[in-house]
């Protein structure tokens, strides 16, 4: 289980939201993430991001109420979700290693 770098992520994240066409993508990090939408077009655009990196990379986030209510602008989003994603990704690192020790102290 590899997570994408920051800058990957990033596009990732921007992709997922459907806006105005007439709107270069890499504006909407500039915008306030609350103003895009209500709480249920926010949560679309988590979940798009989520199914893409499942299957571009095999990894997810949690989506939760921090991520859906992030007061600033979209790059603040962008950023607080790729952390959540990083956390996620390194304790499923630990864990798995902890399996192992276990599993070889068992043995």
């Amino acid at each position: 289980m590899k997570r994408p770098e920051f800058d990957d992520f990033r596009e990732l994240f921007l992709e997922c939201i459907k806006g105005d066409d007439h709107i270069e993508p890499l504006l909407y990090s500039k915008m306030q993430w609350l103003s895009l939408g209500d709480e249920q077009y926010r949560r679309e655009i988590l979940e798009t991001l989520n199914k893409k990196l499942q299957k571009k990379y095999g990894v997810e986030f949690a989506i939760n109420r921090r991520l859906l209510g992030v007061v600033g602008p979209v790059e603040s989003a962008v950023i607080q979700t790729f952390h959540e994603l990083s956390t996620i990704n390194i304790m499923t690192r630990i864990n798995a290693k902890i399996i192992v020790r276990r599993r070889k102290q068992t043995n």
